[in-house]
C-alpha cells in the first residue's frame, strides 16, 4: 500500500529554523539601516555609528519579533511535534522512517519492542535486516498518488518480520510515499500478525474438523443454504438413502431421497419458517423441538427406503450468524425401525394378551370407558359379560399346558368370531374371558346373546385325536343400572358369573345386588381360613364305608370341617375350594393326614377292630415334590402300619407328568399303602391309565350314584365301572348312596362297598367310636315269597291305585303301589315285579318315559300303559321301541282288565323264565324281593 503526505503536514527541526531566521532578520536590518543613510546624506554617520545604530535597532526589534512572531510559531511547532511523538509511541504497529536507499532513519517503540533492537542498534541499518521483504528502487514511472515516478517492489502484504535474534514472524506491512524539500523517503508500517495467523488457523483447522466431522458422522446429515440448496450431504445420507452427494449437491431437491412426489422436507420448512420470522405454528405432521428453540421434529414411515421400509425420526434447526442472519439449515434424521418394532411390541403386550391376540385388562377399560361415552350420546345400554370356562384347572392338570393353551386360543377365536366390529372380547388372564357389547334393550336380552357364547365355548375340542367337551359360566352386568364405572362392572359381572358357578355351571346370570355381599363374605372368609389352622378351628370327621356282601364296616373315609367361631360349621364344600386356590390346602391336608392316622392309632390301641382310614390328596399336594416323605412322617409320627392307611386320589391327579405319578404311587404300594381313584367317571376315565397306575380300589362318583335307580344312563355307567373295576381285580365303592334302592340295585349288580348317608354321615371321633363299640352293620337281606306273582300300579290318582288294588288283591297278585315315577323306581330296586302297569299322564314325568327307562333298568318286565283315547298317538312311538307291551284304556272294563294282566303274565314267564333260572344259580340272593330291616342293627 502506498499513499503520499502533504507538505503542509511535515515537521522539520524546529531550533535550526528558527536560529536561522534570527539571523536573516538582523541581516534585513543592517542592510536597510545602511540603505536608509546613504539615501540621506543628512543623516550620514560614521560606519561605527551606523553599526551601533544597527545594532541598537536589533536589540530592540528583535526580542518584540521574537515575542510576537517567533514564539507563537514555536510553540506550536513543538506542541505538533509532541503530539507526533505521543501517537507514534501509541501506536501498536511498528512504524519505520526510511530513505529510498532502504536506511532507518528512525523507528518507533512499538517498532523497538517488535524486532527487539534499541534505535541506536537500528537506525542507519538497511530495512532488510528486520523486514527482508521490503525493498526500492527507480524503474522507470509511474504516478504514486500525484508524486513523483516511483516503483516499490514489494512480495506482497504478508511478509516476515525478523528480530534481533534471527527469528521470523509473520508480519502484514503497508508502506507510505514521503516527500520532503526535494528528498523522498519512506514510512512502513508493519502489523505482527502471529496471532491472527493462529487465529485463523484455528479457525480454518475447526472448520475442516466440523466439515469432517459432519462427513463422518454415522448420523445422517444434511444442509440447506437460505436458497434451498443442498451444501452438505454426508456419508450417512448416502447409506440410508441410496443417493450420492454428487446428485444431490447444489441442487434443491432433497425430498427425492424420501418422496415420490415433490413435497417439502423438514429443512424447508424450518428456512420458509424462519424467513417469516417463525409467525406461523408447525403443521401437524411437524412439531416443535424439545432442545432447540427454532427447531422441527417430525417422524413416520417411509416405504422402500433403499430397498427397506423405515420407520424416520427428523430434526432440523437453523444456523445463524452472530447478528442473528440465517446461513443455512440443518436436518438429521434417524432409521429407529428396530426401536419402533420394540415399542409397538412393548405397547401390544401392555394392551393385548400374547396368547390369544385379545385385548388385556389394561385395553379392556379403556374399550368399556369408550362404550360407555357413546352409549350415553345414543342411549344405547353396555353389557359386560365375563365368561370363565368350568373346571379349566382340570384341562391343565390331565393334558399339560399346551394343550390348555390351544383351548384358550380356540375359544377366543370362536368368541370373536361372534361379536361386531364394534364390540369387544377381551382376556383378563387365566380362563376368564370379558365381551363388552352395546346395543338397545340389552337387559332383555343379553341372556340370549350369552346363550350363543355358551354354545360356542360348549362345541368340542379336538383334543389329540379325541375331542373335549368344556362348558363355561357367564355373569352379566348392564351399564349404566350396574354401575357407572369400569371396575364397578367388572367386578360386579364377576360376581354373577360366580352365581352362574353356583347354580350348576354352563349357564348365565344377571348381576343382582346381594352378590357382592356374597363376593365380601368369600374374602372375608378367605381371611378368617388363613389363621383357622393355628387356631385349631379345624376337625376330622369320619364316614364308615361299609359291605354289601357282609353288612360290616370295612374302613372309614376321613373328612375335614371347619368349626368357625364366627360362621358356625362350614361343609367342606364351601372352604376346600377356596383353601386350594389360595395354596392353603397344603398345610391343611398335611395336619388331616397326620390327624387321621394318629386317630387310626389310637382306636387300634383302644382294642377296637383294625380299620383302614381313607385321606384325599388334594391335587395341590399331590404335585408337592416331597409328598411321599409327608406321608411316610405321619405314618411314623402316628405308628401306624401303612396297610392301614387308603389315599384317596382323583383320576385327573395322574392324567399328567404319567412317569413322575407312576414313581410316586409305585415307592406309596412298596411302603403297604392302598390308592383309591376317587370320583372315577367324572374326568376322562382313560382305561389305560387306569391299567397302568396300581389302584386297589375305584369309587363310583355320587353323581352317577344319585339317580341309579330312575336314569338307565348313570345306571349303564354304574355297572359298566363295575364290570371293569371287577375285570382289573379291584374293589368298587359306592359313594353317596342315600336310599336302600340305591343300595339293593349296587349290590344287586356286584358292587363291593358304599358309603352314605343311608348307612351314616360323617360324624365326630367320639361318635364314631360308638359306632365301631355297637358293631352297627347292615342288616343282612331277607328274601321275599317269589311264589307270588308280583304286579306294580303306578299312578298319581289315588282312587285308581285303589280300585286296581283291590280287583288284583282278589285275583291273589302281590300288588305294590306307587304314586309316582319316582316311588316306582325305588319299589322297583326293590321288588322283583314281573308286570308293571302305569298311567300314561303324570306329574314330574309321564308314562311313556317312565316304562322307557324301566325297560333299560329292568328289561326283565312286562310294561302295559294306562291311558284315554287322546293319548294313543303319543303312546305308537313307545310301542315301536318296546318300551310297552300293551295299551289299557279308560274307563276298563274289570274282566277285560283282568284277561290283560293274565296275558302279561304268561308274555313274562314265556320270555323270561330261562334268564330269571340263570340268575338265580349265578346270584342266589336275587331269586326273591329283597327287604332290609334297616341300617341298624339290632
Amino acid at each position: 500500500m502506498i499513499r503520499r503526505i502533504p507538505s503542509s503536514q511535515k515537521v522539520s527541526c524546529a531550533h535550526t529554523r528558527l536560529g536561522t531566521l534570527m539571523l536573516i532578520i538582523c541581516a534585513i536590518e543592517t542592510v536597510v539601516l545602511y540603505l536608509l543613510i546613504l539615501l540621506s546624506p543628512r543623516i550620514l554617520q560614521s560606519p561605527v555609528q551606523i553599526f551601533l545604530g544597527s545594532s541598537l535597532v536589533t536589540a530592540l526589534t528583535v526580542p518584540l519579533f521574537w515575542w510576537l512572531i517567533v514564539h507563537p510559531l514555536y510553540r506550536q511547532v513543538r506542541t505538533v511535534s509532541v503530539r507526533a511523538s505521543a501517537v507514534l509511541g501509541s501506536l501498536v504497529d511498528a512504524v519505520i522512517h526510511f530513505d529510498d536507499e532502504g536506511t532507518i532513519e528512525s523507528i518507533n517503540p512499538a517498532a523497538e519492542k517488535m524486532f527487539c533492537y534499541v534505535p541506536q542498534e537500528i537506525i542507519g541499518q538497511h530495512i532488510a535486516l528486520i523486514v527482508p521483504g521490503i525493498t526500492a528502487c527507480e524503474v522507470g514511472s509511474f504516478d504514486v498518488l500525484g508524486g513523483p515516478a516511483m516503483d516499490l517492489r514489494l512480495p506482497g502484504p504478508d511478509m516476515v518480520g525478523r528480530r534481533k535474534d534471527g527469528s521470523s514472524f509473520p508480519v502484514h506491512s503497508s508502506v507510505s510515499h514521503l516527500e520532503f524539500e526535494g528528498r523522498r523517503s519512506f514510512i512502513a508500517i508493519v502489523h505482527d500478525v502471529t496471532s491472527r495467523n493462529s487465529l485463523t488457523a484455528m479457525v480454518e483447522e475447526q472448520r475442516e474438523l466440523l466439515g469432517s466431522l459432519v462427513q463422518q458422522s454415522a448420523v445422517p446429515t444434511f444442509v440447506l443454504n437460505p436458497e434451498h440448496e443442498v451444501v452438505v450431504w454426508n456419508r450417512a445420507c448416502e447409506e440410508m438413502t441410496g443417493i450420492l452427494e454428487a446428485e444431490m449437491l447444489g441442487g434443491n431437491e432433497p425430498w427425492r431421497a424420501f418422496y415420490t412426489h415433490k413435497r417439502q422436507v423438514l429443512a424447508d420448512v424450518v428456512i420458509t419458517a424462519a424467513l417469516n420470522g417463525f409467525k406461523e405454528e408447525p403443521q401437524e405432521a411437524f412439531y416443535k423441538s424439545s432442545f432447540v428453540p427454532e427447531g422441527l421434529q417430525a417422524e413416520g414411515w417411509y416405504d422402500n427406503l433403499n430397498g427397506r421400509d423405515r420407520y424416520l425420526v427428523f430434526n432440523a434447526a437453523p444456523i445463524r450468524n452472530g447478528r442473528g442472519d440465517l446461513l443455512a439449515v440443518i436436518e438429521t434424521f434417524e432409521d429407529i425401525t428396530e426401536r419402533k418394532h420394540y415399542q409397538e411390541q412393548l405397547e401390544y403386550q401392555a394392551n393385548f394378551d400374547g396368547l390369544t391376540g385379545l385385548p388385556n385388562r389394561n385395553l379392556l377399560g379403556d374399550r368399556i370407558r369408550q362404550a360407555m361415552l357413546i352409549s350415553l350420546r345414543s342411549r344405547q345400554e353396555v353389557a359386560v359379560l365375563v365368561l370363565d370356562l368350568d373346571n379349566f384347572k382340570l384341562i391343565n392338570d390331565t393334558f399339560g399346558h399346551e394343550v390348555g393353551d390351544s383351548l384358550l386360543k380356540t375359544t377366543a377365536e370362536r368368541l370373536r368370531g361372534l361379536v361386531r366390529s364394534g364390540d369387544t372380547v377381551a382376556r383378563q388372564g387365566g380362563d376368564e374371558f370379558t365381551i363388552v357389547i352395546s346395543a338397545e334393550a340389552l337387559s332383555e336380552n343379553a341372556d340370549s346373546i350369552a346363550g350363543k357364547f355358551l354354545e360356542a365355548v360348549a362345541r368340542p375340542f379336538p383334543v389329540n385325536g379325541r375331542e373335549l367337551v368344556i362348558t363355561g359360566s357367564i355373569g352379566i352386568s348392564i351399564f349404566p343400572k350396574d354401575g357407572d364405572d369400569v371396575q364397578l362392572l367388572i367386578r360386579n359381572a364377576e360376581a354373577a358369573m360366580y352365581r352362574a358357578k353356583e347354580q350348576g355351571r354352563n349357564t348365565c346370570q344377571f348381576y343382582a345386588c346381594e352378590m357382592n355381599a356374597q363376593s365380601e363374605v368369600r374374602v372375608a372368609m378367605e381371611h378368617e381360613l388363613r389363621g383357622a389352622l393355628e387356631r385349631e378351628e379345624f376337625l376330622v370327621y369320619y364316614q364308615p364305608k361299609v359291605s354289601l356282601r357282609t353288612g360290616r364296616i370295612t374302613g372309614m373315609e376321613a373328612l375335614v370341617r371347619w368349626q368357625s367361631p364366627e360362621r358356625g360349621m362350614v361343609g367342606p364344600d364351601t372352604f376346600i375350594p377356596l383353601a386350594e386356590e389360595t395354596g392353603l390346602i397344603v398345610p391343611l391336608g398335611a395336619w388331616v393326614l397326620r390327624t387321621a392316622c394318629e386317630q387310626n392309632r389310637v382306636w387300634q390301641d383302644a382294642g377296637l377292630p383294625a380299620l383302614t382310614v381313607a385321606v384325599n390328596l388334594s391335587p395341590r399336594q399331590f404335585r408337592q415334590h416331597d409328598i411321599s416323605q409327608v406321608i411316610e412322617n405321619a405314618l411314623t409320627g402316628a405308628g401306624l402300619d401303612p396297610r392301614f392307611l387308603e389315599l384317596e386320589i382323583t383320576e385327573s391327579m395322574v392324567m399328567r407328568d404319567a412317569d413322575r405319578v407312576t414313581a410316586l404311587l409305585g415307592n406309596l404300594k412298596r411302603l403297604g399303602i392302598s390308592l383309591s381313584m376317587d370320583d372315577f367317571g367324572t374326568g376322562y376315565s382313560s382305561l389305560s391309565y387306569l391299567k397302568r397306575f396300581p389302584f386297589d380300589k375305584l369309587k363310583i362318583d355320587q353323581s352317577f350314584v344319585r339317580d341309579i335307580t330312575s336314569d338307565p344312563d348313570n345306571a349303564a355307567i354304574a355297572k359298566a365301572i363295575i364290570a371293569m373295576a371287577h375285570s382289573l381285580h379291584m374293589k368298587v365303592i359306592a359313594e353317596g348312596v342315600e336310599t336302600q334302592g340305591q343300595l339293593e340295585y349296587l349290590r344287586s349288580h356286584g358292587c363291593d362297598e358304599m358309603q352314605g348317608y343311608y348307612f351314616s354321615r360323617p360324624v365326630p371321633a367320639q361318635e364314631f367310636e360308638r359306632i365301631l363299640r355297637e358293631c352297627r352293620q347292615l342288616k343282612a337281606p331277607v328274601l321275599a315269597d317269589t311264589r307270588r306273582k308280583t304286579i306294580l300300579v303306578v299312578d298319581d290318582d289315588e282312587g285308581v291305585t285303589r280300585s286296581l288294588e283291590r280287583l288284583l288283591l282278589l285275583e291273589g297278585y302281590h300288588v305294590l303301589i306307587a304314586n309316582s315315577a319316582s316311588e316306582g323306581f325305588e319299589l322297583l330296586s326293590l321288588n322283583r315285579v314281573e308286570v308293571i302297569v302305569s298311567d300314561f299322564r303324570m306329574p314330574g314325568m309321564n308314562g311313556a318315559e317312565f316304562l322307557g327307562r324301566v325297560k333299560e333298568l329292568h328289561p326283565a318286565t312286562v310294561r302295559l300303559v294306562l291311558t284315554g283315547h287322546a293319548d294313543l298317538a303319543a303312546v305308537t312311538d313307545s310301542i315301536n321301541i318296546g318300551a310297552i307291551y300293551k295299551i289299557m284304556h279308560k274307563p276298563w272294563l274289570d274282566d277285560e282288565f283282568r284277561d290283560q294282566i293274565v296275558s302279561a303274565f304268561r308274555h313274562h314267564e314265556k320270555l323270561y323264565t330261562k334268564s330269571r333260572e340263570s340268575d338265580a344259580v349265578s346270584m342266589p340272593h336275587t331269586s326273591g324281593r329283597l327287604l332290609y330291616a334297616g341300617a341298624k342293627g339290632p
